[in-house]
């Protein structure tokens, strides 16, 4: 008897299954696919970080009808840009060429080269000569019918940013400017501030 106390007592060994195999390569996967997944998000935001360029606003334009025929038309644009603080230096040169234009239609009718940063004030002019005859017509039909007019507008700047074209191009919302009540020489934005934003 008391040799069969020394022996030890042979613990039951349950057989491996399948479930034992699963559960730890589960947990490999799952941790793996949020490795990637953290993986993902943080080149996500970089990648956003470095293609972030910052939007310029036009919080005023002013339109006024210098003369109006039927045959001839001369008007004027006179807009507000504001540049935010973080463009020029680090994206857009201080010096180069930096120029607006009026977009009606899909047309260009108007161009101004710009001498001034952060808070700039634009003038534009535009005559029968720089319309055809189509788009002459059209305006017109807008002043004197309608009340309103829709313009687009451009945006080239210099780019200071290594590996660039040297031009910042910008595309900004369809401005919408009506006119004064009884009026069919002056119009102002109405609705939303017009947004410009980088084009890549």
């Amino acid at each position: 008897m008391e040799i069969e106390a020394l022996v030890p007592k042979l613990t039951y060994l349950r057989p491996l299954t399948l479930k034992d195999y699963y559960v730890p390569f589960f947990l490999v996967i799952v941790v793996l696919l949020f490795f990637g997944f953290f993986t993902y998000v943080v080149y996500e935001q970089h990648k956003e970080e470095q293609n972030y360029v910052p939007n310029i606003t036009i919080p005023s334009i002013d339109f006024t009808v210098l003369n109006i025929t039927e045959t001839r038309l001369s008007v004027k644009w006179d807009l507000l840009l504001r540049i935010p603080s973080d463009l020029p230096g680090l994206y857009m040169c201080l010096k180069g060429n930096f120029q607006f234009s009026i977009i009606y239609k899909g047309v260009t009718i108007a161009t101004s080269f710009i001498e001034s940063l952060f808070l700039i004030r634009v003038s534009s002019i535009a005559s029968e000569g720089d319309m055809d005859g189509v788009i002459l017509k059209d305006i017109m039909k807008d002043i004197k019918e309608i009340g309103e007019i829709r313009f687009g507008s451009r945006l080239l700047l210099p780019d200071c940013r290594y590996g660039t074209t040297g031009k910042m191009n910008y595309a900004c919302d369809v401005a919408m400017l009506r006119f004064e009540p009884g009026s069919q020489r002056n119009a102002t934005l109405f609705g939303n501030h017009p947004i410009c934003r980088y084009l890549r």
